[in-house]
């Protein structure tokens, strides 16, 4: 009996990979257009500064969030107490290190760019043009202003990435021609964002992630749809400057009619599962 066990045991090991696993329950795709972002009042900060949170709960954890700053705003020194990381999606933005304004050392990051502040480290910005940033912080929403003559708790630099300088490299696990760059965060444990390219007419087929995401288009146009299998008739189409929100668990899959480039955060570990990868 014993011998007849080790032989079955063998044998299923011999059988191959099992077979893709079924996508867990999941939820529904959220499509927000940019006419549709619910802009309001960004808290702490004169008028004029607006904010729609995309992901999370800025009162208690990590979240994601819109940013619009009016033309000729300016954001005066100040620091977190976690890291900031944002992405430029529309305009440029003048950041500057430093607990008072030198327009000499800013640096001006323009749309598709991206620069992360870490914890504690005065900095302020401006804007020449109306601009729009997804932002996300490490940790819940808090700011600390500085007077003159105050000091941060953080010297750290800022890390920034121009537009033509993205180190744009070959999506792991993904169908071939996607590009893609680790812009923040652990993709092992997550939070993390990356920056994704798709070229034009990509399908992206059904598949699923065990993390939540929230995906800012910030060029393009990309078509999202529901379930294991592609419907073009149920398909969402998003253009640069709106989002979808996809739980974790929800099989979805993608289509580009033209050149996407996106920013998309997830909440846990880094993983795609195709139900078929052809």
């Amino acid at each position: 009996m014993k011998r007849f066990a080790a032989i079955l045991l063998v044998l299923s090991s011999c059988s191959g990979p099992a077979p893709e696993a079924k996508a867990p329950a999941g939820g529904k795709v959220t499509a927000v257009q940019k006419q549709e972002v619910a802009w309001q009042q960004a808290p702490g900060l004169t008028a004029g500064l607006q904010t729609a949170i995309e992901w999370g709960d800025p009162a208690k954890s990590a979240y994601q969030a819109l940013i619009r700053f009016p033309a000729g705003y300016t954001v005066p020194p100040h620091y977190h107490k976690f890291d900031e990381f944002a992405t430029v999606a529309s305009g440029a933005v003048v950041f500057g290190q430093g607990e008072a304004i030198d327009d000499a050392k800013g640096i001006e990051v323009s749309a598709g760019g991206y620069i992360t502040i870490p914890a504690n480290t005065a900095h302020w910005a401006k804007c020449t043009q109306e601009a729009v940033i997804v932002r996300f912080s490490a940790g819940p929403r808090e700011l600390t202003s500085l007077k003159p003559g105050e000091k941060s708790p953080g010297r750290a630099p800022f890390k920034v990435v121009q537009p033509k300088d993205v180190p744009w490299e070959d999506a792991p696990g993904m169908v071939a021609g996607v590009k893609t760059v680790l812009q923040y965060g652990d993709p092992k444990t997550g939070p993390y964002i990356i920056l994704l390219k798709f070229p034009k007419d990509l399908v992206n087929p059904p598949h699923w992630h065990t993390a939540d995401e929230a995906v800012t288009i910030l060029s393009g146009t990309m078509i999202t749809g529901e379930g294991p299998t592609i419907d073009d008739a149920t398909g969402k189409a998003v253009s640069g400057g709106g989002y979808f929100i996809i739980p974790g668990g929800t099989a979805h899959w993608g289509k580009v009619p033209q050149e996407v480039v996106l920013t998309r955060l997830g909440n846990g570990p880094r993983d795609i599962h195709y139900f078929d990868k052809k």
